[in-house]
């Protein structure tokens, strides 16, 4: 049942996976890759996202193994992500559009520390939901602001954008990966995204896919050839209330 005190998600009564959070006849897990990148992502999610059956932070999540999702609240910071911001090992930037674009750059230029990883911090909600995320965490004052430039506009036609620059944070992450150059990356989490996109479409409509997907054969072909799980975990144990795919 959804909680009194946050929205409730259309479709939510449904019976679905606890993994790709689709109704269970259109389950997608057996396409989920295992994504093998350095980048590190931490995700601050809006409680109501985690009711939305259209959230794409979760495919982040359920693919590259050292992803750490956390559920924001105005009055109380999570534990677990305030402890990454005071980790050494870690270099965090802050992915927002009012953010310095030539921090990116300076990054993209030169070799990644092995001291310092760098750690990318993405907010997700609504574009109104983010911004009061944003000014109302002071905790997130300290953090570099860092933009990139979306080379193409959204393409999830299940959530409307105000603006062609207005990615989801699925999109933002491939962004991300591509303009670093990891291109694989970049590419499979795309492919897993277009297929969550397109199943979703379908179970809202209710009805089968049309056609199989050629981005499910490449999901499946990539997978029996990378199923080992990528050695670097979330790299400590997760804070109390810390979400994980």
């Amino acid at each position: 049942m959804a909680s009194q005190n946050h929205t409730a998600a259309r479709g939510y009564r449904l019976l679905r996976c606890s993994t790709c959070y689709l109704p269970s006849e259109w389950c997608i897990c057996a396409c989920t890759p295992t994504i093998h990148t350095p980048a590190q992502f931490w995700l601050l999610m809006h409680p109501d996202e985690c009711l939305k059956p259209t959230n794409t932070a979760r495919l982040i999540g359920a693919s590259i193994p050292h992803t750490c999702l956390f559920p924001w609240y105005r009055t109380a910071p999570p534990a677990g992500f305030i402890e990454l911001l005071n980790d050494r090992r870690f270099l965090p930037y802050l992915l927002v559009p009012q953010g310095d674009a030539t921090l990116f750059e300076g990054l993209r230029a030169r070799p990644w520390l092995p001291d310092r990883v760098p750690a990318f911090v993405l907010l997700d909600g609504t574009w109104s939901q983010a911004t009061k995320m944003l000014h109302r965490s002071p905790y997130l004052r300290g953090i570099p602001r860092m933009a990139i430039h979306p080379r193409a506009p959204s393409t999830y036609r299940l959530r409307c954008q105000r603006c062609a620059q207005h990615l989801s944070t699925v999109e933002v992450a491939i962004a991300l990966l591509e303009q670093l150059e990891e291109m694989t990356a970049s590419h499979v989490l795309h492919t897993y995204f277009r297929v969550f996109a397109e199943t979703c479409m379908a179970a809202r409509h209710g009805h089968p896919l049309t056609k199989s997907l050629p981005e499910m054969a490449q999901l499946l072909a990539y997978n029996s050839h990378h199923a080992t799980p990528a050695p670097a975990k979330c790299p400590r144990p997760l804070g109390e209330g810390c979400i994980t795919e």
